[in-house]
């Protein structure tokens, strides 16, 4: 269940990617070619942001990385990504909605509609994994990837401890 859940994660955050490459070209180029040069600076920002947090997410998915363990290290927990999952999510679902009326106009606003959905059912899943293995001992909640990723390794040297045992000490 575990590796079905990063898959599922793996494709909620592969959708926030695709969701800013497409606001880039339904958004960002559409306000350069009106001349809205600061709408089109603020759609650029909110397409990057989304594109580099999706990306984030997929790799944490796949196998946990040095860049994002310093830089968004709750990436690497399952209650992290489950909040992260559900801020993006509700962002993605509001992000094209009409201000003064609510509706939905257009195809981007329905495809977002989409996408933040399930990625909100990603992180309810997500949540009840967590809470679960909440019950479980540190050890047994934390992908095991991880620790073996960011852990020096676990071999004695074996030639301090023979070199020691010969010396008569005890060994490292």
């Amino acid at each position: 269940s575990q590796a079905a859940l990063r898959l599922c994660g793996g494709l909620a955050s592969g959708l926030l990617v695709l969701a800013g490459f497409i606001g880039i070209f339904a958004d960002c180029l559409r306000a350069l070619s009106n001349g809205w040069f600061f709408s089109a600076m603020h759609y650029l920002a909110e397409c990057t942001i989304l594109m580099a947090a999706g990306c984030a997410c997929v790799i944490a998915e796949i196998r946990p990385h040095q860049i994002v363990s310093e830089n968004a290290p709750y990436l690497n927990k399952d209650m992290g990504r489950a909040v992260f999952y559900a801020l993006t999510g509700m962002y993605i679902i509001g992000r094209k909605v009409d201000d003064h009326h609510g509706r939905r106009e257009g195809a981007q606003s329905w495809f977002d509609a989409l996408i933040g959905f399930y990625i909100l059912g990603v992180s309810a899943v997500q949540f009840s994994v967590a809470y679960k293995m909440s019950r479980f001992s540190p050890a047994l909640s934390e992908p095991a990837l991880a620790r073996e990723m960011h852990a020096p390794s676990q071999q004695p040297n074996l030639e301090q401890r023979d070199a020691a045992n010969a010396m008569g000490g005890v060994g490292v």
